[in-house]
């Protein structure tokens, strides 16, 4: 026994376990289920993933969506000033029309082609329009290459003839070379600057 007012040395887990301050239990927190999980790493993942949502092609989509003017004036600069020097390759190395001549025929079909390029983009779109098919396959390109073409072959022969000094038999000779070429030339450019800067409103 011990005096009173003295403290037993003994230790603390020798004393009776009533005497003992009773500590609350800890809270157990449960483990998240498999379903908070996925949750959580949908929302996270958009933020932490790699930043692919702004590529420039994407731009470009944005850009010329809802804007067919400034499309169609794209897609017609690009598509005559290639067609020039094509042209002026053809009429120089190929048909012997050398110098000056070439290339200003070459301008001068080009701005023909320019102007009938344009005016059969915007009906080709208003038929697309009238149309309940979406998307542009190969029937579609074909139509539009041949429309093209055939339309540059009537206003183009008379001119040829002129400015070379041919019948309209050579002359259709010569656009008939021409039109070979820019047939396929005409799809593989209208395939690429569709992929680049995304289908006109009226295909979509």
């Amino acid at each position: 026994m011990t005096a009173p007012g003295h403290i037993s040395d003994a230790p603390a887990s020798s004393l009776p376990s009533e005497f003992l301050p009773q500590l609350p239990p800890e809270p157990q927190q449960a483990a998240p289920s498999s379903e908070a999980l996925s949750a959580a790493l949908r929302t996270v993942a958009p933020s932490v993933g790699p930043r692919s949502a702004a590529p420039s092609v994407g731009v470009l989509h944005r850009v010329f969506r809802g804007r067919p003017v400034l499309r169609r004036v794209s897609f017609v600069v690009g598509y005559e000033a290639l067609s020039v020097l094509f042209t002026v390759f053809v009429l120089s190395a190929l048909l012997g029309h050398h110098g000056g001549e070439s290339i200003f025929l070459a301008v001068l079909l080009s701005t023909v082609a320019t102007g009938w390029n344009y005016i059969w983009n915007t009906i080709f779109e208003a038929i697309e329009r009238r149309t309940a098919v979406k998307g542009r396959g190969a029937a579609a390109r074909a139509v539009h290459a041949v429309g093209y073409e055939g339309g540059v072959l009537v206003f183009t022969i008379p001119l040829v003839a002129f400015m070379l000094g041919v019948s309209l038999i050579e002359a259709v000779m010569i656009e008939g070379g021409l039109l070979v070429f820019f047939l396929a030339f005409t799809v593989i450019y209208t395939w690429i600057f569709d992929r680049v800067f995304g289908l006109p409103d009226s295909a979509r």
